[in-house]
């Protein structure tokens, strides 16, 4: 399924979290890598599929790297330097995670997880290749530490069948709210806290808490087939349109 851009030797039957878009500070990834030895622990299956290029990438793998060692110290100076290339300091992100950890217990966690082979750098991806990966993804992460004003992939994944995860923070909000009043007991789980100290735990725990549902494989079509709906519903051209011209024909005739 991933034989372009997996290793050999995956078992494709397991779960994948995808991310997709540049890799750097600002859009989170460090904090989807440091989150990682929690979820494989909960949910031995998962596996991390990053989609994308940028300028933290080698930073980014060196962290990994030093994380599925065990050394701590060294994954801290891998995100260090990957700050260096980011506008503010994302990396207290992380750094405020690990504070509250017991280290001992975490690096033991990051050693048993096998990160190298459970996280994958795609590098850069077209456009088909993009929408591939997601489609058999089985859940998508959006961990964005900036206000984003509309992230199309959190609609492309809906359309795929595939629920998203992201923080409840700028052109994220509405649609996280629609998500989690429309897909039934499922959809809250969408939405994570924007903050320091909540953002990497409820990440953990939401991203776990979809994981093992969608591991029943009827609950997975019915949840893939709730998420395209809900896409189709929101977001088809066709109903775009429609919205748009109404707001011009009543414009027109002056009832807004």
């Amino acid at each position: 399924m991933f034989s372009h851009v997996a290793p050999t030797g995956v078992d494709y039957r397991d779960s994948w979290i995808a991310f997709v878009g540049k890799l750097s500070l600002e859009k989170g990834v460090h904090c989807l890598i440091a989150a990682a030895p929690e979820i494989i622990a909960r949910v031995p299956r998962a596996h991390f599929l990053l989609i994308g290029d940028g300028v933290a990438r080698q930073h980014l793998v060196a962290m990994r790297d030093a994380l599925a060692e065990g050394d701590l110290d060294r994954a801290a100076q891998a995100m260090r330097r990957a700050a260096e290339t980011s506008p503010e300091s994302y990396a207290e992100w992380v750094a405020e995670y690990w504070a509250r950890l017991d280290l001992d217990a975490y690096r033991d966690q990051a050693i048993t997880a096998d990160l190298k082979r459970r996280i994958v750098f795609t590098g850069y991806q077209p456009a088909h290749n993009v929408a591939r990966l997601i489609t058999h993804a089985d859940l998508l992460v959006i961990p964005s530490l900036i206000k984003e004003a509309f992230p199309l992939v959190s609609v492309e994944a809906l359309a795929c069948g595939v629920m998203f995860v992201a923080p409840y923070d700028g052109g994220l909000a509405p649609i996280l709210d629609r998500v989690a009043t429309e897909l039934d007991d499922v959809g809250h789980l969408a939405r994570i806290t924007y903050s320091p100290d909540r953002l990497i735990p409820e990440m953990i725990d939401r991203v776990s808490t979809l994981l093992q549902f969608t591991l029943d494989e009827n609950r997975r079509l019915e949840l893939a087939k709730m998420c395209r709906d809900f896409a189709l519903k929101h977001y088809d051209w066709t109903n775009i349109v429609s919205r748009i011209e109404s707001v011009y024909i009543s414009a027109l005739y002056g009832r807004i």
